[in-house]
């Protein structure tokens, strides 16, 4: 018998999702991230990648390349979610952490990430590492807030940004 962590906080009820249910990010994510695309002047032309042209297709492949999926709900409707994957033993990555536009500044993203914080704590991971934008200043400044600390710098060609690696000592 499967048992599953849920955690509620307020009204907002964070739990695993299932892979059936990954279709519910889509949306999700792409309205997530379309505020940076649009900041960022990032189209699908120019990074068919980025988490704002994200494909059902794409969050199954990642499901079965080992990413762990969570979704926070409010009234049964999906608002936030995002995923965890194991990189070693001990150190974990947090992947298209997302909450909807007209959900942020009230503690939803905040929730979220002690929540995954916690989750990688149980699951004996000592290190959260979490990507953005390097030039989004406030995403930085963000995570830096919620316990997070600039470790590295990429700048790949296929990239039309920098992406800065931000790191977190769980359970501390």
């Amino acid at each position: 018998m499967l048992i599953q962590k849920i955690e509620r906080v307020n009204s907002m009820t964070i739990r695993k999702m299932a892979n059936e249910e990954l279709s519910q990010c889509v949306d999700v994510i792409r309205k997530s991230y379309e505020t940076e695309a649009v900041a960022f002047g990032i189209t699908e032309m120019n990074c068919p990648q980025h988490a704002a042209f994200i494909t059902l297709d794409r969050l199954q492949m990642s499901a079965e390349w080992g990413y762990v999926f969570y979704g926070a709900f409010e009234d049964d409707e999906l608002i936030a979610c995002f995923a965890i994957e194991n990189k070693d033993d001990s150190v974990y990555e947090l992947h298209l952490f997302s909450v909807l536009p007209d959900k942020r500044y009230g503690g939803v993203g905040a929730k979220c990430l002690e929540f995954a914080k916690n989750e990688v704590f149980l699951m004996g991971g000592t290190v959260l590492n979490a990507g953005a934008i390097h030039q989004s200043v406030s995403v930085r400044n963000w995570y830096e807030k919620n316990g997070f600390k600039q470790k590295e710098i990429h700048r790949a060609a296929y990239l039309p940004f920098a992406l800065g690696i931000m790191s977190c000592n769980v359970g501390e």
